[in-house]
C-alpha cells in the first residue's frame, strides 16, 4: 500500500477517532459518571420528550444529518477506501457491482454479470445505458477505463494498486458499451473489487477537491474538515434503491444529506441525544452506556471487518525467536484490551481473521483471553534471543495507544520492557513498507475494499510480498495463492482457515481484539441496514423518516 493511501487511511487510525490530545480516559469516566447521577450538564442537558419535539420539527425540512468523528483530507474515494472517505461518499459514487442484503455481488452500474474466459484471464463487463453524472453528462465505458486507469497508476497514491498489482495487466474500450480486463494470472478477487471500486467521471478520477457520481444524491460543496452538504439528484437511475423507494422520486426518501465533522466524542453524542443530528459515528466507549439507556436513540453494533493489525519483524531480533514470540502472545491481556477499550463489545483475538470475515475459525483458540504468565514464562526461558525488550510502533488515533498501554502492562509481568512510538499516518505507513519495525499495530476497517474479509491483513505472512515481515512458510503461501486467485468460494475459505491457524500457532499476526463496528442513531430513523453495517455501509440513502 502506497504511504500516500495510508496517511488519508491512518490519519484518524481508522477508527475514526482523532489523535488530538484530550481528557484522560479516567477523568472522563469520571466527568460522565457525575453527569448521569446529577441530572444535569452535558449529557444529560435535555429530556427526551424535548429532543424528540426538536427532531420531529427538524425533519420538516426532509435533510438527513449525520455526525462523524473526522474528515478526509481527500474527497477520492480511488485512492483510499477508508471509512472516513468512504461513509462519505457511499450517497454520491457507486460501483459496477454492489452488494445486496445476502452480501451477494449484484449488478448495479454493470448490466449482467462479467463474462470471463475459460483461462480465467478475459474478464469483459457490459454497462448500462441510460445513466448519467450528477454534471449531467452520460455515463460511459471511457469513465471506467479511466477510472482503472488511475487506479493502477503508480503516481496517483492509489490504495487499490496494492489490490491490482501483478494481477491485472491491461483494460480496454471494446465497444460504447463494453470494457474488458486482461489479466497476467486468474484472479478470482477481481469480482469482490469490481464489487468495492467506486467509479467516477473520467474527468474527475484525479479530483481530490469534490466528487462527481451517478448516485442519489450529489455533493453540493463542503467546508474542509467540517461539513458536507448534499441534494437528491432528480435523475437518479434507480439502481439497488428502487425496490426500497418505489413510490419516491429519484429513488431516494431525502431532499438532502448533511454530515458535521465532530472530532470529540462527547459533542457527537450530545448532538445525537439532543436531536441536532439522526446518526453518529465511532461514539466513544465512555458515552454509549449512556446512550444505550436514552429513549429516544439505538446503540447499534454490527460484527463486521474490523481489525487490530498486529505484525511483528520476524527477520531481526528478538521476534526472529519462535519463543519469544509466544511468550508475547501468551501475555497478551486480549480481556483488558476488550473491557478497558472497547466496553466488552467484541471477542478476544487468536489469528488474523476475525468473525466478522470470510474464513473465520470459531473454534481457533491458541492463546487464552487473560494472559498465561507461567506459559509465557516458560516459552521466554526456552528463548535462543537473549533480548527483552522491543518498541511498539503504532497509529495516531487513541485508540490504539490505548491497546499499546494495556498491553505493555501485561508484557511488563514477565520482564519485557516495551516502548510504545506512537506515528501519524505517513511516517506509520513508511514504516510498514520499509519493514522497519519490530512490532506494529494499527486499527483497519476493510469493507469498504474487500468487503466480507480483509485480504490485506496477510500480505505481510506471504514470503514474495512487498510487506513481507519474514516469515517463510511453503504451506502459507500456497495457501495466499489460493486465496487470491480462486473463484470458488469454498476454496478460498478452507485456504483462509489454514492460514489464520498457522499465523495463530506461529505466532506471527496474533491480534489482541476483534472489535464490533458502533453506530448510534435517532429512533425516528429508519434502522439501519444490519446486512450492510457487517461490510461497513451505512447507506443512509436507503434510510427514512420514521415519525
Amino acid at each position: 500500500m502506497t504511504p500516500g493511501a495510508w496517511r488519508a487511511r491512518t490519519a484518524t487510525g481508522g477508527s475514526g477517532r482523532t489523535g488530538r490530545p484530550g481528557p484522560s480516559r479516567r477523568g472522563f469516566l469520571g466527568m460522565t459518571a457525575g453527569l448521569a447521577l446529577g441530572g444535569t450538564g452535558l449529557l444529560t442537558a435535555c429530556s427526551s420528550s424535548d429532543s424528540g419535539s426538536r427532531v420531529a420539527d427538524r425533519h420538516k425540512d426532509g435533510i438527513l444529518r449525520i455526525g462523524v468523528a473526522a474528515a478526509p483530507s481527500s474527497l477520492n474515494p480511488l485512492d483510499s477506501g477508508a471509512e472516513v472517505t468512504r461513509w462519505i461518499a457511499e450517497p454520491v459514487m457507486e460501483s459496477l457491482y454492489a452488494y445486496d442484503d445476502q452480501l451477494n455481488s449484484v449488478p448495479l452500474l454493470a448490466d449482467g454479470e462479467p463474462e470471463v474466459s475459460p483461462d480465467q484471464l478475459t474478464w469483459t463487463v457490459r454497462i448500462k445505458s441510460g445513466i448519467v453524472w450528477h454534471n449531467g453528462d452520460p455515463f460511459t465505458v471511457d469513465d471506467v477505463v479511466a477510472t482503472l486507469t488511475h487506479m493502477l497508476d503508480m503516481s496517483a497514491g492509489s490504495e487499490w494498486i496494492t489490490y491490482m498489482l501483478g494481477y491485472v495487466g491491461s483494460f480496454e474500450k471494446a465497444d460504447e458499451r463494453t470494457v474488458r480486463i486482461r489479466l497476467a494470472k486468474p484472479y478470482g478477487l477481481l469480482r469482490s473489487h469490481l464489487t468495492n471500486l467506486p467509479v467516477t467521471h473520467k474527468d474527475f478520477v484525479s479530483r481530490k477537491d469534490t466528487m462527481m457520481g451517478t448516485g442519489p444524491f450529489r455533493l453540493d460543496r463542503y467546508v474542509p474538515a467540517q461539513s458536507f452538504t448534499m441534494s437528491k439528484f432528480d435523475r437518479y437511475h434507480g439502481g439497488q434503491y428502487r425496490a426500497p423507494f418505489a413510490d419516491m422520486p429519484a429513488g431516494a426518501a431525502f431532499n438532502g444529506i448533511e454530515y458535521t465533522v465532530f472530532t470529540d466524542g462527547n459533542t457527537r453524542a450530545v448532538s445525537l441525544k439532543q436531536g441536532k443530528v439522526d446518526l453518529i459515528t465511532a461514539p466513544a466507549q465512555t458515552t454509549v452506556p449512556i446512550l444505550e439507556k436514552e429513549k429516544g436513540v439505538a446503540v447499534v453494533t454490527a460484527v463486521a471487518p474490523l481489525d487490530v493489525l498486529t505484525y511483528v519483524m520476524i527477520e531481526r531480533e528478538p521476534f526472529n525467536d519462535p519463543d519469544f514470540r509466544k511468550a508475547i502472545a501468551y501475555s497478551m491481556d486480549r480481556d483488558g484490551v476488550l473491557q478497558r477499550v472497547y466496553g466488552g463489545k467484541g471477542k478476544p483475538g487468536q489469528g488474523p481473521i476475525g468473525p466478522g470475515e470470510l474464513g473465520y475459525d470459531a473454534g481457533l483458540t491458541v492463546f487464552p483471553a487473560t494472559p498465561d504468565l507461567a506459559k509465557a514464562r516458560e516459552h521466554l526461558d526456552r528463548a535462543k534471543t537473549t533480548k527483552r525488550s522491543f518498541t511498539l510502533t503504532v497509529g495516531a488515533s487513541q485508540t490504539v495507544r490505548d491497546i499499546a498501554q494495556v498491553l505493555v502492562a501485561g508484557w511488563d509481568k514477565i520482564g519485557v520492557k516495551v516502548t510504545i512510538e506512537q506515528l501519524a499516518g505517513g511516517p506509520w505507513s513508511n514504516k510498514w513498507l520499509s519493514r522497519d519495525y519490530d512490532m506494529l499495530m494499527n486499527t483497519f476497517m476493510s469493507g469498504f475494499t474487500s468487503g466480507p474479509a480483509n485480504y490485506l491483513t496477510l500480505a505481510p505472512a506471504s514470503s514474495t510480498n512487498v510487506l513481507a515481515c519474514g516469515y517463510k512458510n511453503p504451506v502459507v503461501d500456497q495457501a495466499i495463492d489460493t486465496v487470491w486467485q480462486t473463484t470458488d468460494t469454498a476454496a478460498r475459505t478452507a485456504a483462509l482457515k489454514t492460514v489464520d491457524r498457522a499465523l495463530a500457532e506461529d505466532a506471527v499476526i496474533f491480534p489482541p481484539v476483534y472489535p464490533e463496528l458502533i453506530v448510534a442513531q435517532r429512533r425516528e430513523l429508519s434502522p439501519l441496514n444490519a446486512a450492510q453495517l457487517k461490510v461497513c455501509r451505512l447507506s443512509p440513502q436507503t434510510l427514512s423518516f420514521t415519525g
